[in-house]
């Protein structure tokens, strides 16, 4: 199960693979500042169905078995956030 404390533990980041019956591959990562760093593995997840809403709180159940690690998923959240960060620096860097 993911915790993050301050910006610093694991996360899901990620979903591939979308299948018919509403599953999908999340990555766990270790994150630091809620970046990721490394990739700790990859799961299949389904909801199970058992949702609770109340005003203040809500949940919601998972299926969730380990696969291979999704190099798919993972090149695309590396590209994602570190293309996005190096583009915010160099607009910056060309406008300032």
């Amino acid at each position: 199960m993911a915790f993050t404390f301050n910006g610093i533990g694991t996360t899901y980041y990620g979903k591939r693979d979308k299948g018919p019956d509403g599953s999908y591959i999340t990555t766990e990562w270790f994150v630091f500042v809620y970046l990721p760093i490394l990739p700790l593995r990859s799961l299949h997840v389904l909801q199970n169905g058992n949702d609770t809403n109340y005003i203040f709180y809500s949940s919601q159940g998972f299926y969730a078995r380990a696969v291979q690690l999704n190099k798919k998923q993972i090149l695309n959240i590396y590209l994602g956030t570190y293309g996005t960060i190096g583009a915010i620096y160099f607009l910056v860097y060309v406008f300032s």
